[in-house]
């Protein structure tokens, strides 16, 4: 009888101890489905992984096309949530500011112009100004057709009129900048936050690109969903647009490689 109160009075520590440990409780893990227009990735994937890291549970896949694919996956229920800078034709969405941006237009570093108007823009794309001051012949670099950039570009600055049919059309921005690096007499146009040391950028109206009002071709990347979010999307779109999401995004658009 002795022996069976000592092992009673053993076990009673121990299960106070237990007692006292909280409990753990494993979310569920959760998969968000992310459409993102070219013009919009670069800080959706520097966010991605760094909420992934704060919420590990959390897994975000993410697929990247022109605006136009975006929103066609988007209405067709192929993802949950998308970014991209022009929502026109999409029907009734949700929509939430994320980042803004602008529009550089670039040249080959050799190309004798630093800033041109709307007007002179609209002519140069359009093909009615084929030649720089210098001479040399002028070369049109383009986004395809359905990109942000040249929807932003045909709303600002060509209107009803065409982009030249001389116009040489790349389907990446990297391309353009690339192409326009080594083409003489080459113009272009990417997000500002693409902009490498291999072009130049001119000044618009008399301004440098920036995400102001004042830059004629500043615009804004949004999330869109066909609803309001909820749950676990809800809460990872809240932290994008909040402090920590906003010191990424603000990295995430500095001009460079």
């Amino acid at each position: 009888m002795k022996f069976v109160k000592f092992v009673f009075l053993l076990l009673i520590p121990g299960l106070v101890a237990c007692a006292s440990q909280p409990l753990t409780v494993t979310p569920e893990p959760v998969t968000l489905r992310l459409v993102i227009s070219d013009t919009c990735s670069r800080p959706v994937q520097a966010l991605a992984p760094a909420y992934h890291r704060q919420k590990p549970w959390v897994a975000i896949e993410i697929n990247v096309f022109n605006d136009a694919k975006v929103l066609e996956r988007l209405q067709a229920g192929a993802a949950d949530a998308a970014a991209l800078i022009w929502t026109e034709g999409g029907g009734p969405l949700w929509t939430h500011p994320l980042a803004e941006d602008a529009l550089a237009v670039i040249v080959h570093p050799a190309v004798p112009v630093e800033s041109l108007t709307l007007t002179e823009l609209r002519e140069v794309l359009r093909g009615r100004i084929g030649e720089w001051p210098d001479g040399t012949p002028v070369q049109v670099v383009s986004r395809e057709e359905g990109a942000g950039t040249q929807l932003l570009i045909r709303a600002a600055v060509l209107g009803n009129w065409d982009l030249t049919l001389t116009a040489r059309v790349v389907v990446d921005d990297r391309k353009v900048v690339s192409l326009v690096a080594q083409t003489p007499g080459a113009i272009g146009y990417v997000p500002f936050s693409r902009v490498t040391g291999e072009v130049r950028v001119l000044m618009l109206e008399g301004w440098a690109p920036a995400p102001t009002a004042d830059y004629p071709l500043f615009y804004t990347c949004r999330w869109a969903a066909p609803a309001e979010p909820v749950g676990a999307l809800r809460d990872f779109l809240q932290w994008t647009v909040g402090p920590r999401g906003q010191s990424i995004v603000e990295q995430a658009l500095r001009p460079g490689p």
